[in-house]
């Protein structure tokens, strides 16, 4: 092995800038994009729940822009090669064009950030009914922690592991197929079998409470444990990894630098992980203000 694949050269801004801007028009054209960022302003527009405020509007830029996200990235990166022949800055390496594409999701996540703002202001002005979540004396930041992890986050981190996809697996089927799968897996790790609340924080997307009911009162309000502030740290970890797998296709990116980056987000992530399940609430607590 020799020192030119251990240190990969540096990337020059005047490569990247223009692959950079192009990238961010094209993920900003894609129809599937559009009609998500439609659909979040509509949902925005309709205002928030009645009971429980904007915390139970974060299925929408999850759903909306995360994971069409993910179909749309593995799209553009499937389609990279030809922009990379038409850059302007022959030959133009599969790390520059990754690095654009990873900049790119900051197209979504600049949607994420608004529906954040909205959802932040909304939670301030129209707050939780008594019946509704969290209740009682909810942890400093608990719901800030909720409405970033599951709204904001999930817009960046459906593009990045769309282009992880994209790099390794380009076969269009495999970003629908991973989709799905997320789909059925939030739905089982989401709260509903009690079971599993206390290890579901593995989640890239899953709720920290909601009308979940208790016998009698199917609607009753639930908090479940954990801590959402450390899920948010571990939900970054997840997006820097996915970044960094898509670098690692090629070879000419498999730097010291890559690998010392590589590890310290593997730490990182599983710590935050750790601490999302083990830390915070430690049981599942229930409204006593009942629905019915």
């Amino acid at each position: 092995m020799t020192a030119a694949t251990l240190e990969a050269p540096v990337l020059r801004p005047a490569v990247l800038r223009p692959l950079v801007v192009r990238e961010m028009r094209r993920y900003a054209s894609r129809p599937l994009f559009l009609v998500g960022a439609l659909l979040v302003v509509v949902s925005c527009l309709g205002g928030p729940d009645a009971v429980s405020s904007s915390l139970m509007n974060v299925v929408v830029p999850a759903a909306a822009i995360g994971l069409l996200g993910v179909v749309v990235m593995a799209s553009l990166t499937r389609r990279s090669g030809q922009l990379r022949e038409s850059a302007g800055v022959p030959p133009v390496p599969e790390r520059a064009q990754t690095v654009a594409l990873a900049w790119s999701a900051a197209v979504p996540f600049a949607v994420g950030l608004a529906w954040f703002a909205w959802a932040s202001l909304t939670y301030h002005q129209q707050p939780p009914t008594a019946a509704g979540y969290p209740f009682g004396d909810a942890p400093t930041g608990w719901a800030p922690a909720v409405l970033f992890g599951c709204g904001a986050m999930s817009t960046l981190g459906g593009p990045l592991l769309g282009l992880l996809l994209g790099r390794w697996w380009p076969r269009r089927s495999v970003a629908i197929v991973v989709s799905v799968v997320l789909v059925a897996a939030a739905i089982v790790m989401q709260g509903l079998v009690a079971p599993l609340r206390g290890v579901r924080t593995f989640m890239p997307f899953t709720y920290w409470g909601g009308p979940f009911g208790v016998e009698g009162d199917d609607m009753r309000a639930l908090m479940f444990p954990g801590s959402p502030q450390w899920w948010v740290v571990y939900l970054a970890g997840l997006c820097g990894l996915c970044v960094v797998g898509a670098l690692w296709h090629d070879p000419g990116a498999r730097s010291r630098r890559l690998r010392l980056v590589a590890l310290s987000l593997v730490v990182l992530t599983v710590v935050a992980c750790l601490l999302s399940a083990l830390t915070g609430l430690d049981h599942t607590l229930v409204n006593p203000v009942p629905t019915r």
